[in-house]
């Protein structure tokens, strides 16, 4: 009997590592452009990073037991539900079919669906697309002819990250809205991230399916397997760096997010105050802090290399 109860349990972990292994491998073929180099590139389809996530979530609840029963049309229309395809977010799936057993038509949703698909539209067409990327860009190129190295250097870096915001938060409203007009409420994406007053709050309202996908499937089991906070946060987060794209550039600023996330953490824990003893940490100064540390990380993942990255920070800290 025991025997057959540890037969089980390899099978089972050998289904869940081979219904892995396939998505995993075209996500990283993807990411690192290699798909390209070979040709295949329209072969691959839209929304591959979002449905090879979901899928991953799924495999592993199927393997943890812990799904509501279901048919595979089910996993089917999750798997390529309309509004979430191409940009997220990385919905639950028992959320999913317990929207579609309740699934009637609701004035409420549908309403605020329309709303939220306006809010999205604005975020993109008229803060993104109009403020930020030709009045604020207009801006930065009046600074540099007036030789305000400084302020302009500021604003493009401010411009990037603005932009990420509003363009990225304003497709997950619209794919809210959407979800929302066809009656399901799916997760919310972002939960004004630049209101957060240390780095660990800011990734629990910046991408929010995504730091909860990768908190779930890489943060707790590598915890489990180290016992070492750092080794879980860094992999958590490099994990989540290069889900955008594989590449040193991403690979470094996921480091530098995950030492941050477990420097905060001792200084919860009260183990850096004899450093800090003389530093009255507030709401207003920890949102300071972080806001600028992620627009700073931003460099990283916004120049071509590490050389201009560099040159920039250099600029912002006066150094240059």
């Amino acid at each position: 009997m025991v025997g057959y109860y540890t037969n089980q349990v390899v099978t089972g972990k050998f289904r869940l590592g081979l219904s892995i292994l396939l998505p995993v491998c075209l996500v990283v073929l993807y990411k690192a452009h290699l798909v390209a180099d070979l040709g295949l590139g329209p072969l691959i389809p839209l929304g591959l990073s979002y449905y090879s996530f979901r899928h991953i979530h799924y495999a592993f609840e199927v393997y943890k037991q812990t799904l509501l029963k279901h048919s595979f049309s089910d996993y089917l229309e999750y798997m390529f539900f309309l509004p979430t395809i191409l940009v997220g977010p990385i919905n639950r799936f028992d959320d999913f079919v317990r929207d579609k057993l309740m699934l009637r038509w609701n004035l409420t949703y549908f309403s605020l669906g329309l709303e939220r698909i306006l809010y999205g539209l604005v975020k993109v067409v008229v803060i993104g697309n109009d403020i930020i990327s030709i009045r604020l860009e207009n801006l930065i190129n009046y600074s540099y002819s007036l030789d305000r190295l400084w302020l302009a250097t500021y604003l493009d870096v401010f411009k990037f990250s603005a932009n990420a915001y509003f363009q990225f938060s304003g497709y997950s409203d619209i794919a809210v809205g959407l979800s929302l007009l066809f009656g399901f409420r799916i997760i919310e994406n972002f939960n004004y991230p630049f209101l957060a007053v240390n780095i660990s709050d800011f990734w629990r309202r910046w991408h929010i399916s995504l730091s909860r996908w990768c908190r779930n499937y890489i943060f707790y089991p590598f915890m489990a397997k180290t016992r070492s906070i750092l080794i879980a946060v860094i992999s958590s987060m490099v994990v989540l760096g290069l889900w955008h794209e594989i590449s040193y550039r991403y690979l470094l600023w996921g480091i530098v997010h995950g030492i941050a996330i477990y420097v905060w953490g001792l200084y919860q824990k009260g183990k850096l105050s004899r450093f800090m003893k003389r530093l009255h940490y507030n709401r207003v100064i920890g949102n300071l802090i972080t806001i600028h540390f992620v627009m700073v990380s931003f460099i990283l993942v916004k120049e071509e290399n590490l050389i201009n990255a560099l040159e920039i920070i250099k600029v912002l800290l006066f150094i240059k």
